[in-house]
C-alpha cells in the first residue's frame, strides 16, 4: 500500500508534533499553576489527570486526523513527547514560577482591594439579622397577644353557644359580661 507521503512532509509533521507536544505540556503548566495556588486532595489531582490526559489524547487524535489522514505514525508521537519534554525543563518551570508569583501577588492586591467590601457586607450583615430577631421578637409577641385577647373576650367559636345560654339565664350582655343588680337598703 503506497501513501503520498514524502520526507519533507514527515519532517514537517515531526516539526509541528513538537510544537503540539510543547502547547499540551503548557496547558499542563496552568493546571501545575492553579495545583500551587489552592489546596488539592489527592482525589481532585487524579481526576484533573485523567481529564489532562482525555484532552492530550483528544488534541493527538484531531492533529492525526487532520495533518495525517487519520494515519498514527511513531514519529508523531515521539515528536509530541519531545516536544512536551523539552517545553516542561526549559520554558515550563520558569513560566510556572513566575505565573505562580503573578498570581499571588494579584491574590495579595484582591484581598487588600475586597477588604472594605468584606467589611460593608459583614456590618450589612450584622443589621440585618438583628433586625431580623427583633421582627421575630415582635411577631412572637404580638401572636401572644393575640391569642390572649381571644380568650379574654371569649369570641372563640367553641364559646359562642354556651355564652349565649349563660345570657338568657342570668341576664348578661353578649360580651360576656354580668350585669350586677343593685340591691336597695
Amino acid at each position: 500500500m503506497m501513501t503520498d507521503i514524502t520526507v519533507a512532509r514527515e519532517t514537517q509533521l515531526f516539526l509541528y508534533s513538537l510544537l503540539v507536544g510543547a502547547g499540551l505540556s503548557l496547558l499542563y503548566d496552568l493546571l501545575r499553576v492553579l495545583r500551587l495556588q489552592m489546596r488539592h486532595r489527592p482525589l481532585a489531582v487524579t481526576l484533573e489527570d485523567v481529564a489532562y490526559f482525555l484532552v492530550c489524547a483528544m488534541v493527538t487524535l484531531g492533529f492525526v486526523l487532520k495533518d495525517n489522514s487519520g494515519q498514527v505514525r511513531g514519529y508523531i508521537l515521539v515528536g509530541e513527547l519531545i516536544g512536551w519534554v523539552v517545553w516542561h525543563l526549559s520554558l515550563g518551570s520558569v513560566m510556572v514560577h513566575a505565573a505562580s508569583a503573578i498570581a499571588s501577588v494579584l491574590r495579595r492586591l484582591c484581598r487588600i482591594v475586597l477588604f472594605p467590601l468584606y467589611c460593608i457586607c459583614k456590618l450589612v450583615w450584622k443589621i440585618v439579622n438583628s433586625l431580623r430577631a427583633m421582627v421575630k421578637k415582635i411577631l412572637k409577641k404580638m401572636i401572644q397577644k393575640k391569642k390572649y385577647n381571644l380568650q379574654r373576650k371569649r369570641i372563640l367559636l367553641y364559646n359562642l353557644c354556651n355564652r349565649f345560654k349563660d345570657i338568657r339565664t342570668t341576664g348578661g350582655d353578649t360580651d360576656g359580661s354580668q350585669k350586677k343588680e343593685k340591691t336597695e337598703h
